[in-house]
């Protein structure tokens, strides 16, 4: 039998919960312990246990996974019990208890043992998901429809290109560039202005005048500072006459959107900010997280979210996306996605891989200026893209005012 679709929206939320609590157990586990064979060795439980809850730990994707992955509730009890001899923080201790109670009555509410809640979980996800996809896909568009009506504002495509490596002069830190490209803007007189902000990392940042740039001269005007550049291949001829200066909070770029040539109908822009020293570069460092985020300011009819990180950053991180209302605020930069399990939506896009060498993304996606795109993109950074692993998000008619994330966890 087939759990009902809120009945795993309930799962799943329970289970990025219990993602949390396990890892604020293990902050007071020796680190010798976070393996599987040390984990054994420190608790006296056995090996296939402690691979269990190690691996809901750093090998889960979601809160379902979590759930499937996790040991069975005497396994658990087991290593609660040593717990209790070996930490001596008496809220992590408190907390992994109260797991523990609550995944016991997780599974005797949709099943009568974990191996059999194991199989309702994943004949649910593999039935349920072409139906729900249609149905949530439907809903989203008469949202989307709805809010286009209320604000006067639409955008048929936001792309988003994060890209993100090493500094190269100094590796202790990263660099990221940020390409936020809009096709088919269309602002009432009435609504708000265009406006492009951007998140920094760990630490403050201030954004001015993009400089113009297009394939012929690009070599010339980007410099190996940080900055703005308006991609002038990529936005309408002369869109830099309705610049109208950078937001309170000087993250953000303004556009009047009645100004010439505009004129309050339909237009293109991509701008790029490009962040050398981002933040420190995790491997070393004892920030584990990195975010990044698209966020809809306006009713959108689809998103496409590239990620490209340097293979070596990729194999020393695991990554998931979600859904947040809003974009990233100041106070969440660095946390886990799991400690911000209450504040997810449980409809997110899924994740994809794809090689950033390989021509023919813009044909797959139906994109077909993005290859053009990526390509300036390694310009700009005068890199290869051979050095890089990419992914990708894809999502029609999201949620206004909310923000797609990918992070990436070093821990």
């Amino acid at each position: 039998m087939a759990l009902r679709e809120i009945d795993l929206v309930q799962v799943r939320r329970s289970g990025e919960h219990f993602k949390k609590t396990l890892r604020e157990i293990f902050e007071h586990i020796p680190r010798t312990a976070h393996s599987i064979a040390g984990l054994a060795r420190w608790t006296g439980v056995n090996k296939s246990t402690c691979q269990r809850l190690v691996q809901a730990l750093t090998k889960s994707v979601d809160g379902i996974d979590v759930i499937i992955t996790l040991p069975g509730p005497g396994g658990l009890n087991q290593i609660n019990s040593k717990f209790k001899k070996l930490i001596n923080d008496q809220e992590s201790l408190s907390n992994f208890a109260q797991m523990v109670g609550e995944y016991e009555n997780l599974i005797f509410d949709y099943a009568t043992s974990q191996s059999e809640l194991k199989r309702i979980l994943l004949q649910s996800q593999a039935q349920g998901a072409g139906t729900k996809d249609s149905y949530t896909r439907k809903l989203r568009k008469v949202a989307y429809e709805t809010n286009r009506e209320i604000s006067g504002e639409t955008v048929d495509l936001y792309v988003a290109i994060h890209v993100l490596r090493v500094n190269k002069d100094d590796d202790s830190y990263l660099d990221e560039l940020v390409v936020a490209n809009r096709v088919g803007v269309e602002l009432s007189r009435n609504a708000r202005p265009f406006v492009q902000a951007f998140s920094g990392n760990q630490k403050a940042i201030t954004v001015t005048k993009p400089v113009s740039v297009n394939s012929t001269n690009i070599h010339e005007k980007v410099t190996n500072e940080s900055g703005e550049y308006l991609l002038e291949d990529f936005s309408t001829m002369d869109i830099e006459s309705c610049f109208s200066g950078v937001g309170s909070l000087k993250n953000s770029l303004i556009y009047n959107h009645t100004l010439a040539p505009v004129d309050s109908k339909k237009f293109d822009i991509s701008v790029v900010f490009l962040d050398y020293k981002t933040q420190r570069n995790p491997i070393q460092h004892e920030h584990k997280i990195f975010c990044q985020s698209l966020m809809q300011r306006s009713p959108a009819k689809r998103i496409f979210m590239l990620s490209l990180i340097e293979k070596e950053l990729d194999r020393a991180s695991t990554i998931q996306s979600g859904c947040y209302p809003s974009s990233i605020k100041a106070h969440e930069i660095g946390h886990n996605p799991e400690d911000l399990w209450s504040e997810r939506f449980s409809d997110s896009a899924e994740i994809k891989l794809f090689k950033p060498t390989e021509e023919g993304i813009g044909t797959k996606s139906n994109i077909p200026h993005i290859d053009a795109l990526m390509s300036q993109v390694f310009e700009i950074l005068g890199d290869d893209p051979a050095r890089y692993i990419g992914y990708h998000l894809d999502l029609d008619y999201p949620l206004w005012l909310t923000s797609q994330r990918i992070y990436y966890d070093f821990s």
